[in-house]
């Protein structure tokens, strides 16, 4: 129990807004990678929240972690894709 009251400690704490709604995320990484990562779930929510005002925020949410979802797999696609190339080259 003392190990993870240790690793509780040891965790950053972080406010920040998300749509309008304030949360306290916990996580080892730093502050501000924490922000940052905050701050672009909370521009993806916003910006889709603009564009359909009628749907209710808990399916905004879940638009936005597929619009996110979406651009991780694209990202690793082309990661894979690159370390391809890389791979041939030597």
């Amino acid at each position: 129990m003392a190990q993870a009251q240790d690793a509780a400690k040891n965790k950053a704490r972080v406010r920040v807004i998300i749509g309008d709604e304030e949360y306290v995320l916990r996580g080892e990484a730093e502050p501000e990678y924490i922000e940052l990562l905050a701050k672009t779930v909370d521009e993806t929510f916003t910006r889709l929240q603009t564009a359909y005002p009628n749907v209710p925020r808990h399916r905004v949410a879940v638009l936005a972690a597929i619009h996110l979802a979406d651009e991780v797999m694209r990202l690793r696609r082309e990661n894979a894709e690159l370390v391809g190339l890389l791979e041939e080259v030597k």
